[in-house]
């Protein structure tokens, strides 16, 4: 006789309620982090902004107070661990905790490897790889104290492939941000989840159009809510399945 099995349903519905916990997203004055930042506060969280660019990250902090959400703006330089401890510090000491970590300040400039300056490959491993790793080393510890902590950090599906608008400083940086995700995702669980996400997908994606920061936000907003409380360790690739037109 095949074995039965029994698949409990349960409404979701408030699922997704992160009331009294605390968001910290770095990068967050635009684009990407912007829209994530945003997106946590619709669902409750008190959200961090934590950006050098402190005057465009506070228009973003009035537009989430303006939507009845709470949002605090940190100056923080995340390649500059005094930086980032400050920043761990200050969001302490405002909230108490801080339960989620979305590590998505980034960049790159369009250099090929023949032309790429080592000055300019040190500063691009700095901000893309080294500055999660000082983000989570400040904010990590916490969350190990009191459990049920999430961190998301976001790569690029450049870290799945190659990148052809960056350099090979952004495409080896944002591989690495994988590696580093599923490294923390097997040392800090089970109090703390660890996730990656690929954004990507242009205006060819077989879904007919380009990805938006809306979408990347949604993925995140997944990542952090209990609805991904067995997801842990994984790359979520937000990209309209534009990977798949790499395997004609």
């Amino acid at each position: 006789m095949a074995p039965i099995f029994i698949i409990r349903w349960r409404a979701t519905t408030n699922v997704i309620d992160f009331s009294g916990e605390t968001a910290v997203v770095t990068g967050s004055a635009q684009g990407f982090g912007r829209a994530i930042a945003k997106r946590l506060s619709e669902f409750g969280a008190n959200v961090v902004l934590a950006d050098v660019q402190a005057e465009k990250a506070r228009g973003v902090a009035a537009e989430i107070e303006d939507d009845g959400g709470t949002a605090a703006v940190v100056d923080c330089e995340v390649t500059d661990r005094a930086s980032v401890a400050r920043m761990a510090e200050r969001t302490r000491n405002r909230f108490g905790t801080i339960e989620i970590l979305v590590n998505n300040a980034g960049g790159s400039s369009g250099d090929s490897f023949a032309d790429l300056d080592p000055a300019e490959w040190d500063a691009g491993v700095a901000l893309n790889l080294t500055g999660p790793y000082n983000c989570a080393h400040a904010v990590c510890p916490g969350m190990l104290e009191h459990g049920n902590g999430r961190v998301i950090n976001i790569s690029s599906m450049a870290g799945r492939n190659v990148t052809l608008n960056g350099n090979p400083s952004y495409t080896s940086s944002k591989w690495g941000v994988i590696g580093l995700s599923k490294h923390m995702a097997r040392d800090l669980a089970p109090a703390v989840r660890v996730n990656a996400l690929c954004p990507g997908g242009g205006p060819n994606s077989p879904m007919g159009r380009a990805g938006t920061p809306a979408d990347v936000a949604n993925g995140v907003l997944f990542l952090a809510s209990d609805l991904a409380e067995f997801v842990n360790g994984t790359v979520l690739e937000v990209d309209g399945g534009s990977h798949l037109n790499q395997l004609d």
